[in-house]
């Protein structure tokens, strides 16, 4: 495990506090595809992945996996599990190689929750939680897919290059083919060109326009 002064979380821990938090903390491995957590588990655990990338997803009543969110090292997974005391809502499995430190919720509560600096970076990062679940909802309920597509593209413009279209394809819950369909229409526009497999947005005011 990687010094957790190392982590922003814990920066403003001194060494005596610091100690008293690896104690009551561990860290694991995993390989791609491992589950790190099943929906309605419940967990003594908080965890932090410290490396990789994890997905966190239930399936719909007709098995097809959904994506609620994609979470990159260094964050808190399902902390709002532990916060209010559930089961975890939905499921979680590695994207990538990985790592989690797994702390003692219980103890890391009546330890260090207490402290400003700690509480307020607790509660951003549950805040950013429901931020991206909201922005799920509303990306879900909507029933015009290409609006789905173009509100992706402009929204992830900076990243467009590391995702693949059976990922992007994946976050939107939507078919690949679909997916293809949509992104053709936009370039046959001319709002976006597509290079090989990457994206590149030509105009953004026209791109705006297609979901708003």
């Amino acid at each position: 495990m990687n010094d957790l002064k190392d982590y922003y979380f814990f920066s403003s821990l001194n060494d005596k506090e610091l100690k008293k938090l690896k104690e009551i903390s561990f860290s694991k491995k995993f390989s791609k595809g491992d589950i790190l957590f099943y929906k309605d588990e419940k967990s003594k655990y908080l965890h932090l992945l410290s490396k990789g990338v994890v997905k966190v997803y239930k399936h719909d009543f007709k098995d097809n996996e959904i994506v609620i969110h994609h979470i990159n090292a260094i964050s808190f997974i399902a902390e709002i599990a532990n916060y209010e005391e559930i089961p975890f809502p939905a499921n979680c499995a590695f994207e990538t190689e990985g790592e989690v430190i797994f702390i003692d919720y219980e103890k890391f509560k009546e330890e260090f929750l207490y402290k400003k600096e700690i509480a307020m970076l607790f509660i951003k990062s549950l805040s950013q939680k429901i931020i991206y679940l909201e922005k799920f909802i509303n990306s879900s309920v909507s029933v015009d897919v290409a609006a789905k597509v173009a509100k992706f593209i402009y929204d992830n413009e900076k990243s467009l290059d590391s995702i693949k279209q059976l990922k992007i394809a994946e976050i939107l819950n939507i078919r690949e083919e679909t997916l293809s369909r949509k992104i053709s229409a936009l370039v046959k526009k001319g709002i976006i060109k597509k290079e090989k497999r990457n994206i590149k947005i030509v105009n953004h005011e026209k791109l705006l326009q297609e979901f708003i």
